[in-house]
């Protein structure tokens, strides 16, 4: 069998394909659609191997997505809406709490504990649900000393009077949306599924991490976002790139990248690389077999006004004082349908087979 290779994709296209398949368990519905998906990936692999052959400060590398056009990509691994004003930001005097912090040399909130492992948006258009929780596990730890992974599912679902689920939605309106709430339940509650769907009252009830309110940070200013992210992850839109798309490793160069935002990301850090490129060190939500382990770092300090693929234009993060909501009632069953409220615990009252529950009732548990 031909190995999946740039080289192998190059000299043995169809072998290649084959090999992508089977790695990746690729299955077509019909041979218009298997010589379609073949005619992408030959193509992708030209363009990898085009931009590979240049000296640039990052490389490209066949993965899941290279027998997508990308325009199909970005139907279904981008998501970001801008709001009703037309904007990516909830106006212009927003206050900046940060605003005389003296920002770090450099900071790595991932090695601090203070990010969730890499999620996987899927098909679905809810990278701003994806920053969401990103910046708003970050702010919880920091703020608790625990790292719960949040849902995204729970935006998706049921945060609808402004953003759209998989048809995209903003960062901003998702942060009210948890004001509104009072807070958001966990993944482990509200597990994600990648499609939109009815949304689950009872789950949407357990606000488990709560916020108090959000902030956005001044637009197109360096030293701000460097004082915000010095201080806490930030949610961040940028314009993802076709090269994003098959991006593997190294600083993605930013002058003359594209502005016009279409997806929502978490800025995880900042600093330099071996060779002394200033970057920021960027969390996506496109799984972690992409990238550099599911990130990416982007150039900084570069002198176009809004930054490395429009990475200045709309950063925001939640504000977190208050402690968390208590006596959280617990949610019964994969579905969740039932509940037993604080103090009791979720029992089977009758199964199938020992199998799955089909009727739940609450037991009593220490407190």
């Amino acid at each position: 069998m031909t190995p999946l290779s740039l080289d192998a994709a190059q000299a043995d296209p169809v072998g290649a394909f084959q090999s992508y398949t089977q790695l990746y368990g690729k299955k077509y519905m019909s041979a218009a659609e298997y010589q379609k998906r073949l005619q992408s990936f030959n193509n992708n692999v030209q363009y990898i191997a085009a931009h590979n052959s240049i000296d640039a400060t990052y490389k490209l590398a066949l993965n899941e997505f290279a027998d997508l056009t990308f325009e199909e990509f970005r139907t279904t691994h981008l998501g970001l809406l801008p709001g009703v004003n037309g904007t990516f930001r909830r106006g212009a005097n927003s206050p900046f709490c940060y605003e005389n912090v003296e920002a770090a040399k450099s900071i790595n909130w991932v090695e601090k504990g203070a990010v969730t492992p890499v999620k996987n948006q899927a098909f679905c258009g809810s990278c701003w649900a994806f920053s969401t929780t990103g910046s708003m596990e970050g702010a919880n730890y920091l703020a608790t000393g625990e790292l719960i992974s949040l849902s995204e599912q729970q935006l998706v679902d049921c945060d609808t009077s402004k953003d759209q689920g998989c048809g995209g939605g903003l960062m901003d309106y998702a942060f009210e949306y948890i004001v509104k709430n009072g807070g958001l339940d966990t993944e482990k509650d509200y597990s994600y599924w990648s499609v939109g769907g009815m949304c689950n009252k009872l789950r949407e009830g357990r606000t488990v991490v709560s916020i108090d309110g959000y902030e956005d940070v001044p637009v197109n200013n360096e030293a701000a976002l460097a004082k915000a992210v010095s201080s806490q992850p930030i949610s961040v839109a940028i314009c993802a790139s076709q090269a994003m798309q098959f991006y593997s490793s190294g600083v993605i160069a930013g002058e003359g990248s594209c502005t016009g935002l279409n997806h929502g990301v978490l800025a995880a850090g900042y600093d330099e690389d071996e060779q002394g490129k200033p970057y920021w060190l960027v969390k996506n939500s496109w799984g972690g077999t992409w990238g550099e382990s599911g990130y990416m770092r982007l150039e900084r300090g570069i002198s176009q006004k809004e930054g490395a693929f429009g990475i200045l234009m709309a950063p925001s993060y939640p504000i977190k004082k208050s402690a968390n909501p208590k006596h959280v009632p617990e949610v019964c069953g994969y579905f969740g349908w039932s509940e037993c409220e604080y103090g009791s615990k979720c029992s089977c009252s009758m199964d199938f087979l020992g199998l799955f529950c089909l009727s739940w009732g609450c037991a009593n548990k220490e407190l």
